[in-house]
C-alpha cells in the first residue's frame, strides 16, 4: 500500500510545487486527490504527475490546460505500450506458422504488401 499525502506533505514532497500551482492543477484535474477521512490526499501517483507537471511548466512555460491534455497523452501512451506488449506476448504464446503469418498481415498492413 501507498502512504497517502496530505497537501502540506505534498508541497514538501514535490520541491517545485507551490500551493497556488497546486490548485492551478487540481483545477486542470492533472490529480484529483483522494476524499478520506485525514481529507484529500494524494498518492505516488500524484507525486509523480506533479513533479513531471512542474518540470514541463517550468521548462516549456505551459499553462496549466495545456499541462493536463499533454499528461493525458502521455497516459494514453504508457496504456498503449502496456496494450501492446500484451499482444505480443499473446503472439510470442502462438505456433510459428501463426506467428510467421502474423508478422506478414502486420508487415503488410504497416508497409504495404511484398
Amino acid at each position: 500500500m501507498t502512504r497517502a499525502l496530505t497537501e502540506e506533505e505534498l508541497i514538501t514532497t514535490v520541491a517545485r510545487l507551490t500551493s497556488t500551482r497546486l490548485s492551478e492543477y487540481l483545477a486542470a484535474e492533472i490529480v484529483i486527490p483522494e476524499q478520506t477521512n485525514r481529507g484529500l490526499v494524494y498518492h505516488t501517483l500524484d507525486v509523480a504527475r506533479l513533479e513531471l507537471a512542474c518540470e514541463l511548466h517550468e521548462q516549456y512555460d505551459m499553462e496549466a490546460d495545456a499541462l493536463a491534455m499533454m499528461i493525458s497523452l502521455i497516459d494514453q501512451m504508457h496504456g498503449l505500450r502496456a496494450e501492446l506488449r500484451e499482444v505480443l506476448s499473446a503472439v510470442q504464446a502462438q505456433p510459428d506458422p501463426v506467428r510467421q503469418t502474423l508478422i506478414e498481415v502486420i508487415g503488410a498492413a504497416r508497409f504495404g504488401p511484398r
